[in-house]
């Protein structure tokens, strides 16, 4: 063979191997360019769910805000709270734009407010600081245990009792950290609290029975006994654990899915059915007459504070609520708990809100996956 056709041969073959080169080039970067573009599409997909699912959890607490707002203006049962009221219905999973939407309000003064432990010049409430440990008591949860949880809310760096505990002995843990002294947040800060820590045995159960029945809310709030469970009732004085189940309104299990919603739902029944609704109002209106409260189907209801005190009297004159603060039958603090859904997107958002006694709303705290 020549030379000539010799380099004709090795041109054609560079040829070939520079035509493949320039191929592969052009494969990859369409390859590169087809997954950006999908990475970007799913991109805006989610962002566009996120944003829907956000929107949603707004528009829940809106719907939220106006039931609250209708039920103070309404001023049934002379505007006291229960759990027969509107805004206690919960909302069943609803379709809305290939999303679903559920939620519930929840009476936070139907629960006892660690932070009224501490008065709002630092010093312990020596009677809130007895009903905590009644309630701890009607739990089967060791009394001693409230120690601890003043100890995390005052001011000082004095330890309350034996089981007390202060900077030295959360400094001393893994990791190591700091008694908040102040008032507490969200009920999960108590997980933080000696007794209570998940690292402690038996702790998180300890919690988990004492959840359904605690609020973190601002100092001073009373108890609404219309939506108080049993053992808050009974941390009202010594006797009452002897009829707290007699008096209270509330079933036993309303509060046991909490922060989930109670079951029975009934909100979307009552909105899209009018013959719902007229029941509803009906309800609302019947049987309101009389000291004793009010009868329906639920139980009893409370409409002002000194029938429950009546009924609450003891055997004995030494046996009465007379005279006790701290106890009502209406409420000024809720929370709301709204869950959106779609595909496998999922969000919850807890909103503390605070009414007034005109039904204006303001809110106090948000938060999403966690109270």
């Amino acid at each position: 063979m020549s030379n000539r056709s010799t380099l004709a041969v090795k041109n054609r073959g560079a040829a070939l191997i520079t035509t493949l080169l320039i191929v592969a080039l052009i494969t990859i970067t369409v390859t590169s360019m087809t997954a950006s573009q999908q990475l970007s599409i799913q991109r805006a997909s989610n962002r566009q769910v996120q944003t829907q699912l956000q929107n949603l959890l707004g528009a829940g607490e809106k719907f939220a805000i106006a039931v609250l707002n209708r039920d103070r203006k309404d001023g049934e049962r002379n505007n006291s709270d229960s759990t027969e009221d509107f805004w206690a219905e919960s909302l069943p999973p609803v379709p809305v734009d290939g999303a679903t939407v559920e939620g519930c309000v929840i009476d936070l003064q139907g629960k006892f407010n660690l932070n009224n432990l501490v008065d709002i010049e630092g010093n312990t409430d020596a009677e809130e600081y007895q009903r905590l440990k009644r309630l701890l008591t009607a739990l089967n949860i060791e009394s001693s245990k409230a120690e601890a949880i003043v100890d995390w809310i005052d001011p000082n760096i004095d330890a309350t009792g034996v089981e007390g505990a202060e900077d030295d002995f959360y400094t001393g843990q893994t990791p190591a950290y700091r008694a908040a002294n102040g008032p507490m947040v969200s009920p999960t800060e108590l997980l933080l609290v000696k007794g209570f820590r998940v690292t402690d045995e038996g702790g998180l159960d300890d919690y988990d029975v004492l959840l359904q029945h605690i609020a973190t809310l601002p100092t001073g709030t009373a108890i609404n006994v219309n939506t108080a469970s049993a053992p808050v009732l009974a941390s009202l004085a010594d006797y009452m654990i002897e009829v707290s189940d007699e008096i209270k309104v509330v079933d036993d299990e309303y509060w046991e899915e909490f922060p989930g919603c109670p079951g029975g739902g009934g909100l979307l029944d009552t909105l899209l059915n009018d013959d719902s609704e007229e029941a509803l109002s009906e309800s609302g209106e019947a049987d309101l007459e009389g000291e004793e409260g009010v009868e329906d189907d639920a139980g009893f209801i409370y409409e002002n504070i000194q029938s429950f005190v009546t009924d609450a009297k003891g055997d004995t004159e030494e046996k009465s609520l007379d005279g006790v603060i701290g106890i009502e039958v209406a409420s000024f603090y809720f929370m709301t708990r709204v869950t959106v859904s779609r595909d496998e997107s999922s969000i919850t958002q807890y909103t503390v809100l605070y009414r007034d006694n005109t039904g204006a709303i303001r809110t106090l705290r948000r938060s999403r996956g966690s109270l």
